[in-house]
């Protein structure tokens, strides 16, 4: 019932290094874009629209037939 099982040299190359990544880590274009794109691009982002979309919209207890936006509460 239970088989032989063979294991593929590069498999367990690739996780071997899988598994030692810091180790292997080293600094190039590619990773200096990646981590700025996701450590800086992204969170700007999210932060600017956070704080020009701060307080414009009223989502708390609102019925289907009142305004969720301030402009339409004040005309």
């Amino acid at each position: 019932m239970g088989g032989y099982l063979t294991q593929d040299p590069a498999i367990e190359k690739w996780v071997r290094m899988r598994e030692s990544t810091a180790q292997h880590f080293r600094w190039s274009t590619r990773n200096i874009r990646s981590i700025g794109f996701l450590g800086l691009v992204i969170p700007a982002g999210i932060l600017y629209f956070a704080a020009k979309y701060n307080n414009q919209f009223h989502w708390a207890a609102k019925g289907p037939s009142q305004p969720k936006s301030v402009e339409e509460e004040d005309a």
